[in-house]
């Protein structure tokens, strides 16, 4: 059986994300972005899914299953999503 890759919460709290509540078998987390929010889904079969509101209107949604953090990083720049450590920390 294939392993995934999905990013820590560690890492998602470093790139500004916080964690909020989801149902079962599911790991949310959420950052606000310019005009808009950033969600990140975790599911617990490896897939994950990027979602991306602006202005009340969904603008981007990616739902995949990924190889590596690097991977995961060259996503997030992909959508024009910082894949940085946040200086707020």
């Amino acid at each position: 059986m294939p392993s995934f890759y999905q990013p820590t919460a560690e890492l998602l709290q470093a790139f500004g994300f916080t964690r909020y509540a989801a149902p079962p078998r599911q790991q949310r987390y959420s950052r606000p972005s310019e005009r808009g929010q950033e969600t990140l889904v975790l599911y617990s079969d490896g897939e994950l899914t990027l979602l991306e509101t602006v202005d009340g209107q969904l603008l981007y949604n990616f739902q995949g299953r990924l190889a590596s953090e690097a991977e995961f990083r060259v996503l997030l720049r992909q959508v024009n999503w910082p894949a940085e450590v946040s200086s707020s920390l």
